[in-house]
């Protein structure tokens, strides 16, 4: 039987008592009658600065790349296997977790643990394009089991209208909202090119070569001196209008943009994006009708009732610069970017910045398009599967 006593567990066993009569940091001292013995109850945990054998940690390193190929062959699809290949490779995964441990060790000893863990993490990424390629066929083969047609079959009458596609029904919702706030729409292929110049996208947005937000974009380069490329984001149709326009102006630019990720579950090589611009004389615009602008497109969005914070963040093309998230069906999410117009920017279109002032924001529609609908994979946009789409009918502009 167990008390308290004094702020110590107090057992009684047979006609003696137990008691933890001290605590240390990983013991407590338990005492009965004139006996008392510590403890240990630290669970394994190491001490900080402790020094670690190499020969412990490459066991380590063994056992989580043994436990991590069983993992992955018993992948049932490829969702679980990216999931495992993130858990397992990512900046985050466990086996770069061991890395962390790498203080504890000798200094002569350290390159023997990074040789250890980089050998198990190629071991593991030279068996995953194979997993991969088996569970590729094995769900082909579920798929055409499953969806397997009687072509011999008579048809059917099909009446029905076709449908926006719940991207599409996203744009012209968002195109709606800012053209009644006298945004003009810039989305034709003269004034909003997908092919760019290097000017464009990066250099007149602040953006020069040697400049860290470049690694952000990773970018298609269509010619070999880097100058024309794919645009990783419709400022660049910002850039062409102050270039080729006299302000005052309020613009929307919605359009396809391009950027070399890895696909997954919310990134894809290609995706939608909208962005506003606001020039107008200094003086009569600041950030506080940014932040009015942005909070009632949200407004607009999302429902009156929606809640919405301002962060500061960094940009190389606005000064200064607020992430924006909204709190939607019990969470907070991170929706979108503004700023005021960095005044290099301006001068870089041959507006002067002494004269003229102004806001700009962006985000992506499949960012918008998720959140709205509780799609948990940016990919179901691109497979054109029925299914899917047909969840989605009657999406109109509200």
């Amino acid at each position: 039987m167990f008390g308290f006593v004094g702020g110590g567990i107090v057992g009684v066993h047979g006609s003696g008592s137990i008691a933890v009569c001290g605590r240390r940091r990983h013991a407590v001292r338990i005492c009965m009658g004139k006996k008392s013995a510590d403890v240990d109850v630290s669970g394994g945990e190491k001490k900080e600065g402790t020094v670690e054998s190499i020969d412990s940690m490459i066991e380590r390193v063994e056992t989580l790349k043994q436990e991590a190929l069983t993992s992955l062959k018993e992948a049932s699809d490829l969702r679980e296997l990216d999931r495992l290949r993130v858990s397992l490779l990512g900046k985050k995964g466990s086996l770069s977790s061991v890395l962390k441990s790498v203080g504890k060790l000798a200094p002569e000893d350290r390159p023997k643990l990074g040789q250890v863990v980089n050998k198990a993490k190629a071991d593991l990424e030279e068996l995953i394009p194979n997993l991969k390629d088996e569970l590729e066929v094995k769900a082909f083969d579920a798929q055409m089991e499953e969806e397997w047609v009687d072509v011999t079959q008579p048809g059917l009458l099909f009446n029905e209208v076709g449908y926006r596609h719940p991207l599409i029904a996203t744009l012209d919702r968002t195109v709606s909202i800012f053209s009644g706030l006298g945004y003009d729409i810039i989305d034709d292929p003269v004034q909003s090119p997908e092919i760019e110049t290097d000017w464009f996208n990066f250099e007149a947005l602040n953006t020069p070569p040697d400049h860290p937000a470049r690694d952000m974009q990773d970018t298609y380069y269509l010619t070999e001196d880097k100058k024309n490329l794919l645009r990783t984001h419709t400022s660049a149709v910002q850039i062409r209008y102050m270039t080729n326009n006299k302000p005052p102006f309020k613009i929307c630019a919605p359009g396809r943009v391009y950027r070399r990720d890895a696909v997954d579950a919310t990134h894809t090589a290609l995706f939608h994006q909208i962005e506003i611009l606001n020039l107008q004389k200094k003086g009569e615009v600041h950030l506080g009708h940014l932040k009015g602008t942005v909070i009632y497109f949200l407004q607009q969005f999302f429902g009156d009732d929606v809640e919405v914070r301002f962060r500061g963040s960094y940009f190389p093309f606005t000064e200064p610069s607020l992430e924006v998230d909204v709190f939607f069906r019990g969470k907070w999410l991170e929706v979108l970017g503004c700023g005021m117009v960095d005044p290099r920017v301006l001068e870089n279109c041959d507006i002067d910045p002494e004269e003229w002032s102004g806001f700009a924001a962006g985000f992506g529609a499949e960012r918008f398009a998720m959140v709205t609908h509780q799609i948990p994979d940016i990919r179901e946009f691109y497979k054109n599967d029925t299914r899917f789409l047909n969840q989605f009918t009657g999406l109109n502009i509200e």
